[in-house]
C-alpha cells in the first residue's frame, strides 16, 4: 500500500482540486483508494451545509467518491476556529496516535492512502506539534507538491529546499497558475532545471478561465440570494460580474429599467463575439414583476434575488472564495484536459506509486 501526501507551498495553489484530479486518476487505474486529511478546521461552531461537522474538504471528497468511513477516521483532528488555540495544547504524540488509527481504518484493503496536508507545507497549520514533514516521515509518503507559480526564485527556493528537506520525498510537482505569456518560459527553462536537480516528474498548468469561473449557484449562496427561476441552469458557468447594462441587448434590454441588479457574464461568446449572460442577481430584496420573470424564463436565465444591496453583494463576489463543492467537477475536467496538454500522459500519476 502506497501513501502519497499531497502538501501546499502556500498562497492557495489548487491544493483540494489537486487532490481531486489525484484520486480520479488513481481510481480510473483501477486501485482501491483511501482518503485522510489528518487536521481539518470548520469555520466557526457550526456543521456544515450538509449537516456534517466535518472539514469542507472531507466532506467533498466523501461527496465526490463515496469514502464510508467516519468523520473521525477521514480526519481525525478537527477543530473549530475558536476551539483551535485549545487544540494545540494536545502533545504531538496524542495528536500522532489518532492519526495513526484512523490511517491503520482508512487504509484497510486500499492500494493506495491520499493524505492532504495543511495549507502550507512548511508551516504547521497551527498545529505546533505536528507538522506535516513529520505525517510524511511517519507514513513514509511519496510527495505530490502543489505549487502557485509567482516568480522563478521563490519557486525554484521552494521546491529545492523541501525536496532537500523531505529527503527527497517528493516525487511529483505541478506548477499552478501559471501565466499563459509564461508557460513556454516555465516548460522550456524551468521545469528542465529542476529536473537536473533530481525532480524528474514536473508539470505546469496555466492559468485558465473555466478553472477560475463560478457557476449561478456558487454565487447565490455567496450573495445570499435564491433563485427565482431556470433553477436547471444553475451550473452556468459565470467569469465576470458588472453592474452595467451593455450586454443586455433585445428582449433582456427590459432589465436596463432595473437598478438594483449585477449582471452575471459567462464564458462563451454568442454571435457576434459577445459574451453571454449566464444570470442576473437582483439585489435590495424587492421582488421582480411578472413581466421580468417572464422574459427571464423565455431566455433561459436565471434570477437571483438576495436582500443584500448592490454594492455589499459585488463586495462578497470579489472576496469570497467558496470552498469547492460536488458541483465543481467541471474544474477537475478542465484541470487533468490542462495537465495532459502539457506534460508526457499520466507520469505525474506514475512518479506518486
Amino acid at each position: 500500500m502506497q501513501a502519497i501526501f499531497v502538501g501546499s507551498t502556500g498562497g492557495h495553489p489548487g491544493q483540494t482540486l489537486a487532490t481531486w484530479a489525484l484520486i480520479t486518476k488513481l481510481k480510473e487505474r483501477g486501485l482501491k483508494v483511501g482518503f485522510l486529511k489528518p487536521y481539518g478546521l470548520i469555520r466557526g461552531e457550526a456543521p456544515t451545509p450538509s449537516g456534517s461537522s466535518c472539514d469542507p474538504d472531507v466532506q467533498l471528497m466523501r461527496e465526490a467518491f463515496g469514502f464510508e468511513e467516519s468523520d473521525e477516521a477521514l480526519c481525525p483532528i478537527t477543530a473549530s476556529e475558536n476551539l483551535l488555540a485549545e487544540m494545540v495544547k494536545e502533545s504531538g504524540g496524542s495528536l500522532m496516535e489518532r492519526i495513526r488509527i484512523a490511517f491503520d481504518e482508512v487504509s484497510q484493503e486500499k492500494d493506495a492512502v491520499v493524505i492532504m496536508g495543511a495549507k502550507e507545507i512548511f508551516f504547521d497549520g497551527g498545529l505546533s506539534e505536528l507538522p506535516d514533514s513529520t505525517l510524511v516521515r511517519e507514513f513514509n509518503a511519496s510527495v505530490l507538491l502543489v505549487d502557485r507559480y509567482q516568480k522563478d526564485h521563490m519557486t525554484l527556493f521552494s521546491l529545492l529546499s523541501l525536496n532537500s528537506f523531505l529527503e527527497g520525498r517528493v516525487k511529483s510537482v505541478i506548477l499552478n497558475h501559471v501565466p499563459p505569456e509564461k508557460l513556454d518560459h516555465v516548460e522550456g527553462k524551468i521545469i528542465p532545471f529542476l529536473q537536473e536537480k533530481g525532480l524528474q516528474s514536473l508539470v505546469a498548468v496555466p492559468e485558465d478561465e473555466i478553472l477560475a469561473a463560478q457557476t449561478v449557484y456558487s454565487i447565490a449562496e455567496v450573495a445570499g440570494g435564491k433563485i427565482l427561476c431556470c433553477a436547471e441552469k444553475d451550473g452556468n458557468l459565470v467569469t465576470t460580474v458588472t453592474i452595467g447594462s451593455k450586454l443586455l441587448e433585445g428582449p433582456l434590454s427590459i432589465f436596463k429599467q432595473v437598478y438594483n441588479k449585477i449582471v452575471l457574464i459567462g464564458l462563451n461568446a454568442g454571435p457576434q463575439g459577445k459574451r453571454q449572460i449566464s444570470g442576473i442577481v437582483l439585489t435590495g430584496g424587492k421582488p421582480p414583476g411578472e413581466i421580468l420573470l417572464r422574459v427571464a424564463r423565455e431566455q433561459s436565465i436565471p434570477l437571483i434575488l438576495t436582500a443584500a444591496d448592490t454594492f455589499q453583494v459585488m463586495e462578497k463576489l470579489e472576496k469570497g472564495n467558496p470552498p469547492m463543492g460536488r458541483r465543481d467537477e467541471f474544474r477537475v475536467h478542465q484541470f487533468l484536459k490542462l495537465i495532459a496538454q502539457h506534460s508526457a500522459g499520466d507520469r505525474w500519476v506514475e512518479a506518486l506509486l
